[in-house]
């Protein structure tokens, strides 16, 4: 699961400045750093399919990424979406460090959704919130995803993925990679039943249209959210 440090709501940061042993490390390697990344990042989510899977549902104009990390997303969201520009945000310095995709097209900055939401931007036809929300308190969570549907376009689109909590060796993987690799040590995945009442009380005003299961992971699970048409 790839690195983030997103979290945000009332100004306050889940992780703070911590630095996890796999970050530290991946500094270290040069020009191994993004295969490296990729390569990690692979056992657990497959983002060429999330893209493609993205896609079916979305031809923006306008991309948000909330907790772009290191943006290796961005880089196959301007890829898959050739005419769209993309934003991604993060709370981290490092935003979009490892991002290899079109410059002219993406921009990243450190700052909160919240913060960018008093700038009153343009809304957006699609936001993203990748593997976010087990990073963030649960008392958070709401917050952020309230900012998340503020900043969409009334006929856009926003997409929630996330790691559902289960009970076989790769769930136990994804938190010891996120709690002692990543240096999340508060890192707290939703149940399904908790995910599918987050977005429901969080997002009254959006309906599920689709979800969709992202490879390798059945752990992996993509709500599209959009406003009654």
């Amino acid at each position: 699961i790839y690195e983030l440090a997103v979290t945000i709501a009332a100004g306050e940061s889940q992780r703070g400045s911590d630095m996890g042993i796999g970050t530290a490390v991946r500094h270290r390697l040069g020009r191994f750093e993004v295969p490296a990344a990729e390569f990690y990042r692979g056992r657990f989510i497959d983002l060429d399919d999330l893209a493609a899977k993205v896609a079916r549902f979305a031809d923006p104009k306008r991309i948000l990424e909330i907790g772009c990390g290191d943006g290796a997303f961005a880089q196959r969201l301007t890829a898959t979406h050739p005419h769209a520009q993309y934003l991604g945000i993060d709370i981290a310095g490092t935003a979009g460090r490892l991002y290899r995709g079109d410059p002219d097209r993406a921009v990243f900055r450190t700052v909160r959704s919240t913060d960018l939401l008093d700038e009153a931007p343009d809304p957006f036809d699609l936001v993203v919130i990748v593997d976010v929300i087990h990073h963030i308190r649960t008392e958070l969570r709401p917050a952020v995803l309230r900012d998340a549907a503020d900043l969409t376009a009334p006929d856009g689109l926003l997409m929630v993925k996330d790691w559902e909590r289960g009970t076989g060796p790769a769930h136990y993987a994804a938190f010891l990679a996120d709690r002692y690799v990543s240096g999340d040590r508060t890192v707290n995945f939703p149940t399904p039943a908790d995910l599918r009442c987050l977005l429901a009380t969080a997002l009254p005003g959006f309906e599920v249209r689709a979800t969709e299961r992202i490879r390798p992971r059945r752990n992996n699970i993509l709500y599209a959210l959009s406003r009654p048409i």
